[in-house]
């Protein structure tokens, strides 16, 4: 995403797909995602790309409302940011975890209004020039994976059993069948404020990235995942339609999404 004559560009392709899920197909889908590309004026231009992966909650058709408000809300407020405001690239964390939190705001003043329950959680990747700038709240995740060190988690769930498992009551291969996997203890409408993790992750050539709910990571362990993102296919497209098809093989028992990014090098001449 760097475009200065005469020196490496990380460039970037991104890919995305989502399915209702096997089991929950007749009923609302309560996944959004959102993918926003732009300019920041104040830095000479420089291109960036939003990605986000929101899993609303709260029966009948409140979650897909959650998720879809929420996406709209944080896009808004970071594009707006990005476009009008004097930034650095000091300030992009910022602008991301605000615009959670007033995704948050609203969401909560809106059960609050409605006497609903309405909720969603959020996975936000700001990438400009070679970083990605992460913000995370719920079970959602992104992942990074790389030549050499294979697939790393960058996001913490924020549910029960990721808690049990870091505390050694259970052990890290049981929350994908333990009976309260479901329960997370931090998402975006129940409260009036929510913490957000941040996290800034630097990008290199090769690498992988993939944003997805946990209808996913749930059906397709991380060995499998792994080895979808390593497959040659070149293409961050057909790697996602890969992942939600090798989700529903796995039983597709909640509605299901990816986006992946695939990163790349690109050298400019001097004229």
């Amino acid at each position: 995403m760097l475009t200065n004559a005469g020196q490496p560009a990380l460039t970037v392709e991104v890919g995305s797909d989502l399915d209702p899920g096997i089991k929950r197909g007749q009923k609302p889908n309560e996944d959004t995602l959102s993918i926003t590309h732009g300019v920041i004026p104040a830095l000479a231009s420089k291109p960036f790309l939003l990605l986000m992966v929101a899993d609303g909650m709260g029966g009948q058709a409140n979650g897909q409302e959650a998720s879809r408000l929420a996406t709209q809300i944080l896009t808004r407020s970071v594009s707006d940011a990005l476009r009008v405001r004097r930034v650095t690239p000091e300030s992009f964390q910022t602008l991301l975890k605000a615009g959670i939190e007033d995704a948050n705001w609203v969401l909560h003043e809106r059960n609050q209004g409605q006497d609903s329950n309405m909720g969603t959680t959020m996975t936000a990747a700001l990438l400009v020039d070679a970083t990605a700038y992460v913000a995370h709240v719920g079970d959602s995740r992104l992942y990074r994976y790389r030549e050499g060190v294979g697939l790393s988690q960058i996001t913490q769930d924020h549910s029960l059993v990721a808690a049990l498992a870091a505390a050694g009551i259970i052990r890290p291969e049981d929350i994908y069948t333990h009976p309260r996997r479901n329960l997370i203890y931090r998402c975006l409408g129940e409260k009036s404020q929510v913490e957000v993790d941040t996290v800034t992750l630097p990008l290199t050539a090769g690498d992988m990235l993939l944003l997805c709910s946990d209808g996913l990571w749930e059906m397709v362990r991380d060995p499998q995942i792994a080895a979808l993102l390593a497959a040659p296919t070149g293409d961050p497209s057909r790697t996602a339609h890969t992942l939600i098809r090798a989700a529903l093989a796995g039983g597709g028992e909640d509605n299901v999404s990816a986006i992946v990014v695939r990163v790349s090098s690109t050298w400019y001449q001097v004229e």
